[in-house]
């Protein structure tokens, strides 16, 4: 306070005390636009992963009617797109760790990379699992056979939430303002208790079925109803960490 009051009161020091004020202006506004930069650029890579997931889930929904043609197209499609996320994640990481980001930064974006990450890589799961099932397919009993293609019917309504998530993610991203961030990430939150909904009416059949179904029906089917389940609950973890990088970039 001190050398403020010396430097206004010297006449000879008006004028550096008037550039160390416009200094502290000009940095100011730098350091808003960089943030305002970093953030988009951040949104940017994120959408990438959005792109690549909402692929793979529209490849999902068809395959859930039990072809095995669309079964072998979305396996084929969907693994290409978890190797295009493999590259892109450790594209990111290494400009996470070679970039001037602060630990706690640096921890929440990590996060971030490896839930959008976990994305297609559940999407790749589903139906590598699908595809697995073809091959003692023909064996089952008519009835079995009508009770998987039951389950995947609902498989396919959970995915169709899940579209709905991933476009509700975008719009987050793409939001101008933490106020439509809310709005949005209060949708997918919706959706994903929808789903866990879905889910445990799921389950209850499959117990209650039990009896009726093989080993096999029992255990794939309940890996795909926690898998497909995951997408949601990963979906939501990805809106929560970017609204928690955003606020604590704009405070």
């Amino acid at each position: 306070m001190l050398w403020r009051t010396f430097l206004r009161s010297n006449p000879l020091s008006k004028k550096i005390y008037k550039r160390i004020a416009l200094s502290k202006m000009v940095n100011y506004g730098f350091l808003k636009k960089l943030m305002v930069v970093g953030e988009r650029q951040l949104l940017r890579e994120v959408v990438k992963y959005v792109d690549l997931a909402e692929k793979a889930n529209s490849l999902l929904i068809p395959a859930m009617d039990g072809s095995s043609g669309n079964i072998e197209k979305a396996n084929t499609e969907i693994r290409a797109l978890e190797k295009q996320a493999d590259e892109t994640t450790m594209s990111l990481k290494h400009e996470i760790t070679n970039g001037a980001i602060s630990s706690t930064l640096m921890n929440s974006l990590f996060t971030l990379v490896e839930n959008c990450d976990t994305l297609l890589d559940l999407s790749y799961f589903a139906i590598r699992e699908m595809k697995r099932m073809m091959a003692p397919f023909g064996g089952f009993k008519e009835s079995e056979r009508s009770f998987i293609f039951r389950e995947y019917g609902k498989f396919a309504r959970m995915l169709d939430i899940n579209q709905d998530a991933l476009k509700s993610l975008r719009n987050m991203l793409i939001s101008e303002s933490t106020e439509q961030m809310r709005v949005y990430r209060r949708q997918i939150e919706d959706k994903e208790e929808r789903v866990d909904e879905l889910k445990d009416e799921i389950i209850d059949e499959l117990y209650r079925n039990s009896a009726s179904i093989g080993y096999l029906t029992f255990s794939h089917l309940t890996d795909m109803v926690h898998k497909i389940d995951d997408l949601l609950d990963d979906c939501e973890d990805i809106a929560d960490t970017v609204f928690t990088i955003i606020t604590s970039l704009t405070k």
